[in-house]
């Protein structure tokens, strides 16, 4: 679950696999006349898609934080059921493309260092380590040329996503989320940075744009006010 607060102090839930919806977006609308674009690789698509289908069954009923108010984000999760469904999520991209599995493991597992001390890491580590390396296997060669590309798209596409979410629409630059008020991490044959603002509160520019044309987006989300939980539906614009 992404946790924010709106202008008026009450508390937007947006649910982990509506955000990567969002990051799917992106990538279908990807420039054509970048030579990486993902746009005709259907499996690279879809893992970016589903890449946060192991949030499904956490976010049906947000999740409260004992003796003190708010809700848990993914981001202080208790890691037990996390890894858990990370792996279930896995599992299930792997049903359907070895390829989206191997991009969504190796997603999941830049989370964490492989230096790491706590023994449950350690151990989902390995696990998806494995099965990374058994299904690497299975690629074609030009699966395995695409690997690094399309880990790298997944990443620039959930950052680009969660900046929307995870930020109150029309934020000014200096109040932004910190993690992406320089720019995202990824650099593109176009672009050594790309650069995230919102314009207004229903439009975001990203600078140099990576899409072939604007992208009208949908964020679902759930406002919580008390004890009433209000569905509603955000629209933005991302150019």
């Amino acid at each position: 679950m992404i946790v924010r607060e709106n202008n008026a102090g009450k508390t937007v839930l947006i649910r982990q696999h509506d955000h990567a919806a969002i990051s799917g977006e992106i990538a279908r609308h990807w420039r054509k006349d970048d030579s990486h674009s993902p746009v005709q690789r259907p499996e690279t698509i879809m893992a970016i898609d589903q890449h946060d289908r192991a949030w499904i069954p956490l976010d049906e009923v947000p999740k409260q934080k004992p003796d003190v108010e708010g809700f848990y984000s993914f981001i202080d999760y208790p890691l037990t059921d996390k890894l858990r469904a990370y792996q279930q999520g896995i599992m299930e991209v792997r049903e359907q493309s070895r390829y989206a599995a191997i991009l969504c493991s190796r997603h999941y597992c830049s989370f964490f260092s492989n230096n790491t001390e706590d023994e449950q890491i350690k151990a989902f580590l390995d696990r998806e380590h494995g099965l990374q390396q058994a299904d690497i296997q299975t690629l074609t060669s030009a699966e395995s040329a695409t690997l690094d590309i399309d880990q790298k798209m997944l990443s620039f596409c959930d950052d680009v996503s969660l900046y929307l979410c995870m930020n109150q629409p029309g934020v000014s630059k200096q109040n932004e989320v910190k993690w992406f008020r320089d720019g995202f991490g990824e650099k593109f044959s176009f672009a050594d940075k790309i650069i995230g603002e919102w314009v207004s509160s229903v439009e975001v520019k990203l600078t140099p744009s990576p899409l072939e044309s604007p992208v009208r987006v949908a964020i679902p989300q759930v406002v919580v006010d008390g004890d009433e939980f209000r569905e509603e539906k955000l629209w933005v614009t991302v150019t």
